[in-house]
């Protein structure tokens, strides 16, 4: 059901729940969806309204201005504000559900690369990547099976050649509003779920523990209001109570929410906030030229395409792809309709011989296909240095809280990633056909020499925000555990891609919701 916290009195206490759920976006969301109907009482709280579309208020956005450390001021100045939403949906308002699991080689430790690996396998992962599959009714899981995709995008790869350490991979995307935005597709199942309560402009300002940190006793919140003079300002206050607590307030948020609870779940190394990671992009790295046209086919599986498939009708038939004309636009409920493309990808074993982060190639091709532009987007090393703290100087303008700090890296590692990327890249489109090239970035230098912004060839950031919060096997190592529980706490968990140990080069929230249905899963369990 819905509820209002700005209708509860001064001072309120909320009690007899099982489960708490901090953040409405992607982990919060599908948390909740996969809790409905349960004999589990579970209450979301929600920084926006049930109204939140497209993007949140002025009010509740300037909470999320944070500052930025010397790299990042010239990479990304606004990164703290513009890459993530405070309002109900969280950041699925401004993405398009690019989706595409980890790879096998993304979650194991890679040696002379990272240690770093997932305590979870992908087999494990599995059926929840199926699940959250269903958020995008992106249809069959099989993004490795390339004859059904040279079907649908009418497209093939380049012909594979001996030695090639390249080959082509799947990314699928949602760009319908009434999916990608979560709060919209299970609005209605939340609103009349009898054990879940979201309530609204619910603000967490800090998480109450018992005398050693060992347990969380209650979280103290607050609602936001408009002052006399029409400016935002702190509302009532109030106070939540339930056996477990989940923090899904995003990679960089729910970093700053421990450490505004007195670094709440760091470790003997200082670990809480370090080791952040995003992706780093070079959407505009090189250009090459071919000296014939490059066949329609392979630039077919490099383009965007929306396509159109059917559900067998026993659901365990073929998927049927159709390409007749949808005359009548009601009937398009009947379909399952996505985007898809193909990207150039190292194979593993040119991974773990590169000793190199994982990474995609998206080819743009040009004058009918005898140039293309070189996308890179590649996996950044869980550095240390790259850490998330709190800039005490400042305060934010409604709760007067310290702001996050984001002080992000790259190292020598990541710098040479995308140096080797980009030559095994061009390697492979001469060896398919390319004559000459010329680079539009510079990847020369050390770490921190790149091209900059304003240049059409500059460093860029991508949205996605990884491992401050890291899942290890030892408290020394880490800060939660293989079910997402914090190592020092015993209730309270940490739901989104901050647990990440490392990041491949797929877009994350498909893992995000696939994590979240498999904490859910697991609270069922050992509270139910």
């Amino acid at each position: 059901m819905y509820a209002y916290a700005d209708q509860l009195p001064e001072g309120t206490l909320l009690q007899g729940f099982d489960i708490c759920i901090v953040g409405a976006g992607a982990a919060g969301i599908a948390m909740a969806q996969r809790l409905a109907g349960s004999s589990l009482k579970v209450i979301l709280l929600v920084s926006g309204g049930p109204a939140d579309r497209g993007a949140p208020s002025e009010a509740r956005q300037s909470l999320y201005q944070g500052t930025v450390g010397e790299f990042l001021q010239r990479v990304d100045p606004i990164f703290p504000q513009r890459s993530r939403l405070n309002m109900y949906g969280g950041t699925t308002n401004h993405f398009g559900f690019w989706a595409r699991p980890l790879d096998k080689a993304d979650m194991m430790p890679r040696p002379g690369y990272r240690d770093a690996g997932w305590l979870i396998s992908q087999e494990e992962l599995k059926p929840y990547y199926i699940a959250a599959h269903e958020f995008g009714r992106f249809g069959p899981f099989n993004y490795d099976d390339m004859d059904f995709w040279r079907r649908v995008l009418y497209a093939r790869p380049f012909d594979p050649l001996p030695g090639d350490q390249l080959e082509g991979a799947i990314m699928r995307a949602q760009y319908e509003e009434n999916l990608h935005d979560f709060q919209v597709q299970f609005r209605d199942e939340l609103a009349r779920s009898a054990n879940i309560t979201v309530l609204f402009n619910a603000h967490l300002l800090r998480i109450g523990t018992d005398a050693n940190q060992r347990r969380v006793a209650k979280l103290n919140c607050s609602t936001i209001v408009e002052s006399a003079e029409g400016k935002p300002a702190a509302g009532a206050s109030f106070q939540v109570q339930a056996r477990t607590y989940v923090l899904a307030c995003g990679g960089i948020e729910n970093v700053r929410l421990l450490q505004l609870s007195g670094g709440l779940g760091n470790n003997r190394r200082d670990m809480l906030g370090r080791g952040f990671m995003v992706h780093p992009l070079l959407t505009n790295a090189a250009r090459v030229h071919f000296a014939e046209p490059v066949a329609s086919e392979i630039r077919n599986f490099f383009r965007e395409q929306q396509i159109r498939i059917k559900a067998p009708a026993d659901g365990e038939g073929e998927y049927r792809h159709m390409v007749e004309p949808l005359v009548n636009p009601e009937l398009a409920l009947e379909y399952l309709m996505f985007n898809a493309w193909g990207v150039l990808a190292p194979k593993h074993q040119a991974l773990l011989a590169e000793r190199i982060g994982n990474f995609r190639i998206i080819l743009y091709f040009r004058n009918e296909g005898r140039s293309a532009i070189v996308n890179l987007n590649w996996e950044q090393t869980p550095d240390e240095n790259s850490r998330i703290t709190l800039d005490r100087g400042r305060v934010d303008p409604i709760f007067g809280q310290p702001p996050a700090h984001i002080d992000w890296r790259l190292n020598d590692l990541d710098k040479r990633s995308a140096t080797r990327a980009l030559e095994m890249t061009l390697t492979y489109l001469r060896d398919h056909g390319a004559v000459s090239e010329e680079m539009i970035t510079d990847v020369g230098g050390g770490a921190d020499s790149w091209t900059f912004p304003p240049h059409q060839g500059a460093l860029e950031t991508g949205d996605h925000h990884m491992g401050a919060l890291r899942m290890s096997a030892s408290p020394a190592d880490g800060i939660v555990d293989i079910q997402s529980r914090l190592h020092s706490v015993d209730n309270l968990y940490i739901a989104g891609s901050a647990v990440f140990p490392s990041g491949g080069y797929a877009n994350p929230t498909l893992t995000i919701v696939a994590l979240a249905l498999r904490l859910a899963d697991h609270l069922k369990r050992v509270l139910g």
